[in-house]
């Protein structure tokens, strides 16, 4: 498991939650996302993209509880939409595998797109 400082993983939840907003507002429109995040922190007691970071899964089981099938077509949408943003290639089906397995490995590997998210997003604010 890879040690991650506090800024960096903050850094990392916040990046992680501005793309998601930006991504969903232009795809589904603010007060459907606003209230999506608003169920899921609700049906997690928690920050959602905290939780996320932990446990991916967690917030894909709340995603489907709220959403049903439309959970996994938002995750689609997210995914597609990020590699357009920021010229990456995970596939939304290796995404959502990612997000349904718990074990260590996966949960990482989520975590490493998050992390390169982020980076990238550092590298295009520098400029």
């Amino acid at each position: 498991m890879r040690m991650v400082s506090i800024m960096e993983k903050n850094f990392v939840i916040e990046v992680f939650r501005d793309t998601f907003k930006k991504v969903l507002y232009s795809s589904i429109g603010e007060s459907v996302c606003e209230a999506i995040i608003f169920f899921l922190h609700r049906e997690l007691n928690r920050d959602p993209f905290e939780v996320f970071w932990e446990n991916p899964r967690t917030v894909y089981h709340a995603m489907k509880k709220i959403l049903g099938v439309g959970a996994e077509i938002l995750i689609d949408i997210l995914i597609k939409r990020v590699n357009q943003e920021y010229g990456l290639s995970m596939r939304a089906e290796r995404f959502l595998s990612l997000m349904c397995n718990s074990n260590q490995n996966s949960i990482e590997e989520v975590r490493d797109f998050l992390r390169e998210i982020a980076e990238l997003h550092r590298e295009r604010n520098r400029e």
